[in-house]
């Protein structure tokens, strides 16, 4: 029995957003007192004001009110209405230019308008085969192949990013068999192998961060009771998603700086090279180019390569800017380092409310990690130090840790079973969060966090 998740589409393909005619403009970029000569429409294709109409205070406030963040605009208007256009904003320049637009694109956006993207199940929930371990440690043995296995896929997918960049065509049967592989995995000991990938993620290359999208993307899909078909795209589609940053390294480098205006804009076409790199690869399945483009969109339409809002970017899209994000928090950028796990989760949760992040991938992420990430060090409030090993069902805040020193700084056996706590049924608790040993991890935002992820 074929079961639909509630994704399909209901904007009709006249709608007049994201024409060719139309540029996004910020609300407060609007200049009150210019009239305009066409029609301004929201995200979803509604009328907000008539052509002909003077843009006033009024109106702005209205559009602030409804928290919306942009507006379309007919690009013959766009540089008479809009502070950024004034201003040379490189952004609208790039839309109004089409840099982003190439055939394949035009093809997606044609799909996408179209109203026909939707996810269903045609198998049964991947969750229900979960073997869930409840208290008890990591088998050594398999953690450590686990470690080994992330190396090499690494080093395996970073050789076909390089090659598709140079004109040789990946194996994309090579490709699926990352994502098989982790799927296997998972229902295993999703535990072990989301903590062994977060280890091995540590250099901060870009195949590991494919990787870590990868396995939480699918992680993820199973926790929104989604089949094995579809948990394996998810995972298909993280681990080939960013590719085209390998072009984007090539042209402005990885210095450890924050881009200038013109710089960002050469990173935000990365989906479309990407979609470039993969076009020749035999075997992958057709959600996979749409997802790619769209993982970078966010529900708010403060994303790119588009600026789609919510029902016009794709489930797994949405999943895997989830995984995104929290993977790319937790590693360092050209403008800041890495926040702690726990600081990232926190962070993210806030940008659930201006839908940032799409809400229901995010809480099964907290599912997933608890508030306190897989992974993740803490001081218990007898002063001992704990790596987080395992999630504990809903209970967030008291996830199952495992000490590995005392509070006087012995070092605690790791095969003694007493050094398994499950938090929830402890009257111990999480003093603090602690950084990742050997990593230079923050856990403040405000200074240091511009809100780009």
């Amino acid at each position: 029995m074929t079961t639909q998740i509630k994704e399909q589409s209901d904007i009709s393909p006249k709608s007049p957003i994201d024409s060719p005619e139309t540029v996004s403009i910020r609300v407060e970029d609007l200049i009150v007192g210019r009239r305009i000569n066409h029609p301004i429409y929201d995200r979803n294709g509604v009328l907000l004001l008539a052509s002909g109409s003077v843009v006033n205070s009024r109106f702005k406030q209205l559009l602030r009110d409804r928290k919306m963040p942009q507006v379309e605009v007919h690009s013959d208007d766009a540089f008479s209405v809009s502070l950024g256009a004034l201003a040379g904003d490189p952004m609208l320049e790039a839309a109004n230019q089409g840099i982003f637009s190439t055939e394949l694109t035009e093809k997606l956006d044609r799909l996408i308008e179209s109203g026909s993207m939707f996810v269903a199940n045609t198998g049964p929930a991947v969750r229900n085969s979960m073997v869930m371990h409840g208290c008890k440690a990591y088998d050594p043995a398999h953690r450590d192949m686990l470690f080994e296995q992330q190396q090499k896929f690494g080093e395996s997918l970073d050789g076909m990013m390089r090659g598709a960049l140079t004109g040789k065509v990946p194996s994309g049967s090579e490709i699926t068999g990352m994502a098989a592989s982790y799927l296997t995995q998972l229902t295993a000991d999703a535990d072990c192998v989301i903590s062994a990938a977060a280890e091995a993620g540590k250099d901060e290359s870009l195949s590991q961060h494919c990787l870590q999208m990868s396995l939480l993307g699918m992680a993820i899909g199973t926790e929104l009771n989604l089949d094995e078909s579809n948990v394996r795209n998810i995972g298909l589609c993280g681990l080939v998603h960013d590719w085209g940053m390998v072009r984007v390294q090539n042209k402005i480098g990885k210095s450890r700086r924050r881009l200038s205006p013109l710089e960002r804009i050469e990173m935000q076409k990365h989906p479309i090279f990407s979609l470039e790199m993969l076009e020749d690869v035999a075997g992958i399945p057709s959600v996979v180019p749409v997802v790619c483009y769209q993982v970078h969109e966010q529900p708010n339409g403060l994303g790119y390569p588009r600026q789609r809002s919510h029902n016009m970017i794709h489930l797994f899209a949405r999943i895997l800017n989830v995984a995104h994000s929290y993977v790319s928090l937790t590693s360092s950028r050209e403008d800041r380092p890495a926040l702690m796990p726990y600081a990232a989760m926190e962070y993210l949760l806030r940008l659930t409310n201006d839908k940032t992040i799409d809400q229901a991938p995010m809480r099964a992420l907290l599912n997933l990690l608890s508030l306190f990430p897989i992974g993740s060090f803490v001081i218990l409030t007898d002063g001992s130090a704990a790596r987080v090993i395992r999630r504990n069902q809903d209970h967030y805040t008291s996830p199952i840790v495992q000490v590995l020193q005392t509070a006087n700084g012995k070092k605690v056996d790791p095969l003694d079973p007493d050094s398994i706590i499950d938090l929830h049924a402890s009257e111990l608790e999480i003093d603090q969060a602690l950084p990742t040993p050997g990593k230079e991890e923050i856990d403040l935002t405000s200074e240091l966090f511009d809100g780009q992820i």
